[in-house]
């Protein structure tokens, strides 16, 4: 087994240099303003890439109350998701399980079109913003 060992070591050390030549090869710059072309490209891309992604509108672990329509419902393992579009037309994610209810009697299912009010802390999802019930009413 140790026989087999160092050879694949050998040729995967052998690899890793190689590529590291041919990397320093790639990126030899003949002309100097293409380095600096090349470096103000890639600033403006991340300062593009920064610009599209908004920043939440509220922060992560605030406690707040949510009204509104579902217009979707994902079934789980102990509870369900619920997405709820309020009156100014924001999208939520509402987690609601019994686990999370602060009174597990509130636990119940909803369906789509019913108007809802959700109390509990907020959490990030994707552009949305997620809330982890613990009333529902």
């Amino acid at each position: 087994m140790k026989n087999k060992i160092k050879p694949i070591l050998a040729a995967a050390a052998l690899l890793a240099v190689i590529a590291c030549s041919e990397k320093k090869d790639a990126v030899s710059v003949q002309d100097p303003t293409d380095a600096i072309n090349a470096t103000d490209t890639i600033t403006a891309v991340n300062d593009t890439a920064k610009a599209s992604v908004p920043p939440p509108a509220i922060a992560e672990g605030t406690n707040i109350t949510v009204k509104g329509v579902v217009t979707e419902i994902i079934n789980g393992k102990d509870g369900y998701m619920a997405k709820i579009k309020d009156e100014q037309g924001k999208l939520y994610t509402a987690t609601i399980s019994i686990p999370n209810m602060t009174d597990p009697k509130q636990f119940r299912a909803v369906k789509i079109g019913e108007t809802i009010t959700v109390s509990g802390t907020t959490f990030v999802l994707g552009e949305e913003t997620g809330v982890k019930v613990n009333t529902l009413e």
